[in-house]
């Protein structure tokens, strides 16, 4: 499933960019699962595959029922499972995260 198709389920605002707390909360459920991914350059700094690690949440949305996401200050990222990014510093690969929607803050 494409992130259009995801974000048409959300109730967005914002030119479709956003969803509230409340939104967030309802669909997207935190597991015990943890992820090492980067965001391979689009976050201005993981240009050579510098990594961070995340708790992985889960969504109850149509389409996704094994897609991995995960939360990052206020942007929700869904984990690219054909990705294969190579972290320069450590030789060790990596999923990559891609940006799908962020979370209000009020």
């Amino acid at each position: 499933m494409n992130f259009r198709e995801i974000r048409e389920q959300l109730s967005t605002f914002n030119y479709g960019t956003e969803i509230t707390k409340a939104d967030f909360e309802r669909h997207f459920t935190k597991t015990d699962e943890r992820i090492t991914f980067t965001f391979n350059g689009w976050d201005g700094k993981s240009y050579d595959g510098e990594t961070r690690t995340a708790r992985v949440l889960h969504a109850d949305l149509a389409g996704c029922e094994n897609a991995r996401f995960i939360k990052v200050g206020r942007g929700v990222h869904m984990i690219a499972e054909d990705s294969a990014v190579i972290e320069k510093a450590t030789g060790l690969v990596h999923k990559e995260a891609n940006w799908l929607i962020d979370v209000a803050r009020v």
